[in-house]
């Protein structure tokens, strides 16, 4: 399956309060299929996949990928690297992680997720562990960074996050923050981060 096959749900023109473009290919009740779409500079928020038992992303582009594990009640790093176009990533239950665009390309990546005890919403309820805001939230969306009020479900206390983890997130939530204008939560942010940490927003 390639871009081809995909091209009718292949849309860069999404809004730039969405971290990344999401569509829905298919809903087969106990499995979903997915295209997302990533800009340069789009990092997903660090989150888990709900109700899924089983996954796999397919990537169609150089992609940054980093995995987490909540170890002695904090949220550590496991692992922060980069997939080459072309891998299949599985994921796990137990997988918390984030993907971004690290180039200067447009790629787009195909999920699907897959629970044979659910009919639909397979990843609805699913986690996003957001260090901007001091919470889990609870969503049934995109893992988006600063979401409105109104997709969010439900907020949980947030683990304590080692250092890097809890920076780099910081940083990904201020780049969203400037590169929607929105100044009040950039200012909001950068009080809580280094300032080197945030940067400027890669899309233009």
């Amino acid at each position: 399956m390639g871009f081809k096959d995909l091209e009718k749900w292949i849309d860069y023109d999404y809004p730039v309060s969405d971290s990344y473009g999401r569509k829905m290919v298919h809903d087969g009740g106990f499995f979903e299929v997915m295209v997302m779409c990533w800009k340069p500079g789009d990092y997903s928020a660090i989150h888990d996949h709900g109700e899924a038992e089983f996954g796999v992303v397919k990537v169609f582009g150089d992609t940054e990928h980093a995995a987490f594990k909540i170890v002695n009640q904090k949220l550590i790093t496991l692992g922060r690297t980069i997939i080459e176009a072309g891998t299949t990533l599985e994921v796990a239950p137990a997988l918390i992680h984030q993907m971004g665009n690290p180039g200067d390309r447009n790629f787009f990546s195909l999920h699907i997720y897959v629970n044979q005890a659910t009919e639909g919403g397979i990843t609805r309820d699913s986690r996003i562990y957001d260090y901007s805001r001091n919470a889990i939230l609870r969503v049934d969306g995109g893992a988006f960074y600063l979401l409105p009020e109104s997709e969010i479900k439900a907020r949980e206390p947030l683990p304590e996050a080692d250092s890097s983890t809890r920076q780099r997130d910081l940083k990904e939530a201020g780049k969203r923050a400037k590169a929607m204008k929105c100044g009040p939560e950039y200012k909001r942010i950068l009080n809580e981060a280094p300032p080197t940490l945030v940067e400027p927003p890669l899309i233009q």
